[in-house]
C-alpha cells in the first residue's frame, strides 16, 4: 500500500512538472482556421472558379438548369391552381412531367455540383504546399498556440481569433511572386 502512494505522488510530481515546463508553449494565442475558405477566397481561386463559369458547356448547362427550375416552379403553381378542376387521370399526368422535370434538375444539379467540386478540390491540391507554408509562418508570426479548424465542431469562435483571411492574403501574395 505504501508503495501505491509512493507511486502516485511521483505520478503526481511528474505530472506537474510537466504541465509547469508545457505553460510557457501554451502560452501562444489561439486561432481558428477555414483552411478550403481561405485557399478558394484567393484571387487564383476566384480566377478559375470565373473561368469554369465561363466554359460555354458549363454555361448552357446553368443556363438550362436555372429554365427548368423556373418551368417546374410554373408546373407546380399550375397544378395546385387547376387542381380542383382537373380529372384524377390529368393530376397524374401532370405529376409524372413534373417529376420528369424534377429529375431532369436534379441531372443538372449534380453535372453542375461534380464539375464545380471537382475545379474545388484541383484548386487546393494545388495550393497545398504554399498554403501549408502560409499557416506555418502565420503560426510563427502570430504566436499561435493552437490552431482549430473552423469547420470542426467549435461551438464558438470571437472573429478576432479567425486568421483565414490572413491565410488567404498570404497565399494571394505567394500566388503573385
Amino acid at each position: 500500500m505504501f508503495k501505491s502512494y509512493k507511486t502516485m505522488a511521483l505520478l503526481f510530481m511528474l505530472l506537474v512538472s510537466a504541465v509547469a515546463t508545457a505553460q510557457p508553449a501554451a502560452s501562444g494565442k489561439i486561432a481558428v482556421l477555414d483552411p478550403e475558405g481561405a485557399i478558394l477566397s484567393t484571387d487564383e481561386a476566384q480566377k478559375r472558379l470565373k473561368a469554369l463559369a465561363a466554359q460555354p458547356d458549363f454555361d448552357k448547362d446553368k443556363k438550362d438548369f436555372e429554365r427548368l427550375a423556373k418551368e417546374g416552379q410554373d408546373m407546380q403553381k399550375q397544378l395546385q391552381k387547376d387542381s380542383a378542376v382537373l380529372s384524377p387521370e390529368q393530376k397524374d399526368a401532370q405529376r409524372k412531367k413534373l417529376e420528369e422535370k424534377a429529375n431532369d434538375i436534379e441531372y443538372l444539379r449534380r453535372k453542375l455540383g461534380g464539375r464545380q467540386q471537382e475545379a474545388m478540390q484541383g484548386i487546393v491540391e494545388d495550393m497545398q504546399t504554399k498554403y501549408t507554408k502560409a499557416v506555418s509562418d502565420l503560426i510563427k508570426s502570430e504566436n499561435i498556440g493552437l490552431l482549430i479548424n473552423k469547420r470542426a465542431a467549435v461551438m464558438h469562435a470571437d472573429n478576432s481569433y479567425d486568421i483565414t483571411n490572413k491565410v488567404t492574403d498570404a497565399l494571394n501574395k505567394a500566388n503573385s511572386q
